[in-house]
């Protein structure tokens, strides 16, 4: 019989719809494979494209424990338990004092000794411009991010040198390889909430001050801020805005006590920037009998309701699945949804931040 052999138009029409884990496991194949998935930026990008706009794109977490990073898949049936859980080799050490400051299109933003640029699914990464005195700021107390403007197919990192953030920004341009310095928002003396990743969204990095009045927003395309306004709630003094996030695609704004913390109240602007749109979606019940209320350190939600909690006093997390057909009411009447699925991440230190699976790269 003879050998059949689909045209290669075919082939990469098959690979194309592809899930990244596949694909990489696929380039042992053959060279010609390898060089398509590892190397090929054509491929890359149309890979991209089409996992965006059928939205499946895989979601992970990136996680530090002692020892190592670790992705944990937030899309999975089984997420949390530890066939969902990968363990990664980074061309960083955070136990020597490197710091993730953000993520966008699957490439992971850190800094160290030197700047770097990493896509966790295939294992490339890029080293920056030298930091100079950039790497002897406070990054603890910094808000930072890292986004990509389309129009001029540029990556940007922003970094501010103060929790209060009247210092200045740095910017880096990764097309043109340069850093440049402005002046923070107009208004002085913002107390910025300390160890801050921009959320990205609209081309725009935003980030939650201390005041609860708004939020900040970076357009990285014309290298301006601009104010986002935050829900109006009576409700602020005792449960403030501790954390933003993505929620099928709005921004979306997390409420709850500071202290003896039973639950996660959900707001989302369903139109950008019109405050009239904020929506409490549900409150999330996260403790109850016989489990008393804790302090939250960190709360990590996915667009697809998800939700990763690093609880005080605690070296263990916690991956909660959110379960929307069991909602009810409270005494408030508001909307109650209970965890459908969860699980405890043992041995896990720190949230670090969520980034898509995709074989993008920025060359050099």
């Amino acid at each position: 019989m003879a050998k059949t052999t689909l045209p290669d138009d075919i082939i990469v029409h098959i690979l194309l719809r592809l899930p990244v884990k596949s694909l990489i496991r696929f380039s042992c194949v053959s060279k010609r494979w390898r060089s398509l998935v590892i190397s090929d930026p054509e491929f890359a990008q149309s890979h991209f494209k089409l996992a965006s706009k059928q939205k499946t794109l895989n979601r992970r977490l990136l996680l530090s424990t002692d020892s190592q990073l670790e992705s944990l898949d937030l899309e999975a049936p089984s997420s949390g338990d530890n066939s969902s859980v990968r363990k990664l080799v980074s061309p960083f050490k955070l136990d020597n004092g490197a710091k993730i400051l953000g993520s966008c299109n699957g490439l992971v933003c850190a800094i160290g000794e030197k700047f770097y640029i990493w896509n966790p699914s295939t294992g490339l990464s890029k080293t920056l411009s030298k930091t100079g005195s950039f790497g002897l700021w406070p990054l603890h107390y910094c808000c930072h991010g890292f986004g990509y403007v389309s129009a001029i197919d540029d990556y940007k990192l922003v970094v501010a040198t103060d929790s209060i953030f009247n210092g200045e920004v740095a910017i880096f341009s990764l097309r043109a390889n340069v850093w440049k310095r402005m002046k923070g928002p107009d208004d002085q003396s913002i107390d910025m909430q300390i160890d801050n990743i921009g959320t990205l969204l609209n081309e725009a990095l935003h980030w939650l001050p201390s005041h609860q009045l708004y939020m900040f927003a970076f357009d990285l395309a014309k290298e301006e801020f601009r104010k986002v306004p935050l829900p109006v709630t009576c409700e602020l003094d005792d449960m403030p805005f501790q954390y933003l996030g993505l929620l099928e695609g709005c921004l979306c704004a997390l409420q709850h006590k500071s202290c003896d913390c039973d639950s996660i109240d959900f707001w989302v602007m369903t139109e950008y920037c019109v405050r009239e749109s904020w929506t409490k979606l549900f409150t999330f019940k996260i403790f109850g009998p016989p489990e008393r209320p804790r302090s939250l350190k960190r709360v990590f939600v996915s667009e697809s309701g998800s939700v990763v909690v690093k609880k005080y006093w605690s070296r263990d997390m916690e991956f909660i699945r959110i379960e929307k057909k069991e909602d009810k009411l409270d005494d408030k009447n508001d909307k109650v949804v209970v965890w459908g699925d969860r699980y405890t991440l043992k041995w896990c230190c720190e949230i670090n931040v969520g980034y898509d699976e995709t074989l993008l790269w920025v060359g050099g």
